[in-house]
């Protein structure tokens, strides 16, 4: 699979969404079969409540996603601090989004996240904690 076609699939996958609406079992195999590990992974963090806005004000928010063995950080539609998008995103280009990013870009679409308003001071504990664990 290449970057091209992960953005092409993703295209006509949250076109189907704006149609659907709702996470439905057609959607889910949809999903699946466009994605597929990816897909079912983000359809379990989606099922399992596991994604979250956080927002600081009306133009500022990050998004966490609940995986399989921690929380990561996800940044507009562009970004996931997880070692899979790191590596084959970043790194080898081998493909545009992981599951916790397909998860954030559906559920969006979906409206099937939690929200949560944080302080500045919360914001900044967040990604300090982030570039800690970086270094």
């Amino acid at each position: 699979m290449t970057s091209s076609s992960d953005d092409e699939k993703l295209a006509e996958l949250l076109d189907i969404i704006g149609k659907k609406k709702s996470l439905t079992e057609v959607l889910e195999n949809e999903i699946l079969s466009v994605f597929d590990s990816r897909g079912e992974n983000a359809v379990k963090v989606l099922k399992e409540n596991n994604l979250q806005k956080l927002i600081l004000d009306e133009n500022i928010s990050i998004w966490e996603v609940k995986g399989r063995s921690k929380v990561y950080i996800v940044i507009e539609n562009n970004y996931c601090e997880c070692t899979d998008f790191q590596f084959r995103v970043l790194r080898k280009g081998q493909k545009t989004l992981c599951y916790h990013l397909l998860a954030k870009i559906i559920g969006e679409k979906l409206e099937v996240f939690n929200t949560r308003s944080l302080s500045t001071d919360e914001y900044n504990k967040i990604l300090e904690q982030r570039i800690k664990n970086e270094k």
